[in-house]
């Protein structure tokens, strides 16, 4: 009895390590590392190939995880080699999460992988339709609104702002940061309010000049309705102020 129980206790470990679940994911890349605009993930014996953007969310993809990590490959690996070469990033996806959005920011120069990863849940029951997920990468506190929908943001936060108000209303945005005891004028436009996709709103500083930027990355990637009407964020647009 003794060793049979003894076999047991060894083969769960082993059992577990070989558990795999399928995961959709998509990713939006921050700033390329140089010569990663490319990555590539183990599926079905094979490698997926990602070509990341800047200025989009991919195209999803499906691929079985396990462990629930996900390792990013620069290069394309030969079979049953992937565990040698270095590896660009990885993601750890919790349990509760089947549609992953891996958001890749490039690590210190240097650092052993050269990109580390947000992963955000883009299920619609998390991630809206109709919200901006707002990622403050800054070091300054943030706060914005469009319409009577309005957040505020320290440095490192995530906050959702959803658009409130008839479809097709333009309502106003303003965004302001933090700067010497002051609050100063990042961005001010239109939108439209719309809810048949979702978009991310980066908030991040240049390195060495410490410019503050915001970019608007629309996902489109599950078109719930067609409304036509003007979106001033239908593409990435990047606006920028000093300090």
């Amino acid at each position: 009895m003794k060793l049979i129980l003894a076999l047991i206790a060894l083969a769960l470990p082993l059992h577990a390590a070989s558990e795999s679940r399928p995961i959709e994911f998509t990713f939006y890349c921050l700033k390329y590392v140089p010569g990663l605009e490319t990555i590539r993930i183990a599926k079905d014996g094979g490698f997926e190939e990602v070509r990341l953007s800047t200025a989009n969310i991919t195209t999803p993809v499906k691929l079985n995880v396990v462990e629930n990590v996900a390792n990013f490959y620069g290069a394309t690996p030969s079979p049953g080699t992937q565990d040698k070469l270095p590896v660009a990033g990885n993601a750890r996806i919790p349990g509760n999460i089947d549609k992953a959005l891996i958001v890749l920011v490039p690590n210190a120069p240097g650092s052993v992988e050269p990109y580390h990863s947000l992963v955000i849940d883009r299920s619609d029951t998390n991630f809206r339709p109709g919200t901006y997920r707002i990622i403050n990468f800054s070091k300054k506190s943030i706060r914005g609104a469009i319409g009577k929908s309005y957040i505020e943001a320290a440095s490192g936060g995530i906050k959702d702002l959803e658009l409130k108000g008839e479809l097709g209303a333009v309502q106003g945005v303003r965004f302001e940061f933090a700067h010497e005891g002051r609050w100063n004028r990042l961005t001010e436009t239109r939108c439209a309010v719309r809810k048949d996709r979702r978009w991310l709103l980066c908030v991040y500083q240049e390195p060495g000049t410490e410019r503050i930027n915001m970019r608007s990355i629309p996902d489109r990637t599950h078109l719930l309705t067609s409304i036509p009407t003007p979106d001033a964020s239908s593409s990435a647009d990047t606006v920028s102020n000093p300090n």
